[in-house]
């Protein structure tokens, strides 16, 4: 198997302060973009000497990950005059569900000791990745009220089996789009008894509508401006709606109806899927803007000087040019608006190889043709783009980190 090492960085900043959970006395300083204890003023700064003080990162989920391999935290430590550490910070590894301490062992559930950073580094290889999750807690300490650590960023180090035009597009842009997308539609029955419910077994819907809810019910007949919502319930499994009231034998019933459009890339192997519309095609893919980014990252292994350095990766747009295909004018319109409403809410695209987001941009709002294809299809499209998007082509390179630093023979310090 063909695999990439890269890096998911916790970064304690101003941008992941609700992403962060902060337990008691602790604090995310978003001006110095670091955690660290909370301060108690008596007119003089205190923090609290509690051994239990806590905040958690949020759970990352890189669905590509076929093992953890490093670990490092970036720490600020206080010293006393003796030069001994007055601070310390300690770790546990979460799976999402569980909290885990490495007992010298094997990783247990455990919710009161902690590990140190060089424990946590030499033995993540052997934490277990079947949940695809990572959450790292931290415990912040200090003997000395008048000093707290600081912790920046912690950085973790692992293998992924990730392909990342696929995962742009096949695993996470057509994953967005079929569980963002609803559209509305609207569909009329003449009722053939009194009741109060409609199985849409009983009423084969005209399209072939994936409906996954009702938005509302209408007694077209007695009701033609629509002014009173009939819709009581829907059950998705056996596709019956229930109305508030019974309707007699004969009424027209309007039906609004959210559906799922088909999602397809007319590229690959899901071509077939476009016959089925409504719709929405991907027919155009382009990288555009390619750069390297020039930012080379990595992870060191404090307890033996080791480190893993990998290189920057390119950089570059993403444009896509969909379609949008429907067999009624009326559900192309409908579609058209959904998309505008999907990209008009400033959208995010998430990576699920790499659990990291990316904008996304629409850039030629919609065009359509008012006259269906031979084939009765209406038809319109529109462009956007992923921005930013991540390639990581090179492969990671095995280093060592600076350890010590001499310098011999005559130096000069100038200060101005």
């Amino acid at each position: 198997m063909r695999l990439k090492r890269l890096i998911k960085t916790f970064q304690f900043d101003r941008s992941n302060y609700s992403r962060v959970t902060l337990g008691p006395d602790v604090r995310l300083n978003i001006n110095e973009n670091r955690l660290q204890l909370k301060e108690t003023v008596y007119g003089i700064t205190e923090y609290k000497t509690d051994d239990d003080l806590y905040a958690k990162t949020w759970v990352t989920n890189p669905n590509t990950v076929k093992q953890w391999l490093g670990f490092e935290a970036y720490v600020t430590h206080s010293y006393d005059d003796l030069g001994d550490p007055v601070t310390s910070v300690g770790f546990r590894l979460g799976d999402g569900s569980d909290e885990y301490w490495w007992d010298g062992g094997a990783w247990v559930i455990n919710t009161t000791d902690w590990n140190t950073e060089v424990e946590v580094a030499a033995n993540i290889s052997t934490f277990p990745v079947a949940s695809e999750q990572l959450q790292v807690i931290i415990n912040l300490k200090t003997t000395d009220q008048t000093v707290t650590p600081y912790v920046t960023a912690i950085k973790v180090l692992y293998s992924s089996d990730v392909e990342h035009e696929e995962d742009y597009i096949w695993r996470s842009l057509l994953h967005e789009l079929r569980d963002q997308v609803r559209p509305i539609a609207d569909y009329a029955i003449s009722l053939a008894s009194t009741t109060d419910t409609i199985d849409f077994d009983d009423y084969p819907l005209e399209t072939p509508y994936n409906v996954v809810g009702i938005d509302a019910v209408f007694n077209h007949t007695d009701d033609p401006e629509h002014q009173t919502d009939l819709f009581s319930s829907y059950d998705s499994g056996t596709k019956v709606i229930t109305l508030s009231s019974a309707q007699a034998v004969g009424k027209i019933i309007w039906i609004r109806l959210f559906y799922e459009p088909e999602v397809a890339v007319t590229t690959g192997q899901e071509y077939v899927e476009v016959a089925k519309v409504p719709a929405l095609a991907l027919t155009e893919i382009s990288h555009i803007n390619s750069a390297e980014t020039g930012q080379d990252d990595w992870v060191v292994n404090k307890s033996d000087g080791t480190a893993v350095k990998v290189p920057a990766p390119r950089q570059c747009d993403i444009d896509i040019r969909m379609q949008l295909l429907t067999d009624k004018a009326k559900d192309q319109t409908r579609l058209a608006d959904e998309m505008k409403r999907f990209f008009g809410s400033n959208p995010k695209l998430t990576s699920k190889g790499m659990d990291e987001e990316f904008r996304l941009w629409l850039l030629d709002e919609y065009e359509h043709t008012t006259e269906p294809s031979q084939s009765e299809i209406h038809a319109g499209q529109l462009r956007f783009r992923i921005v930013k998007a991540l390639f990581f082509e090179r492969p990671a390179q095995d280093v060592y980190a600076v350890e010590r630093f001499n310098l011999t023979g005559h130096m000069n310090v100038v200060v101005s």
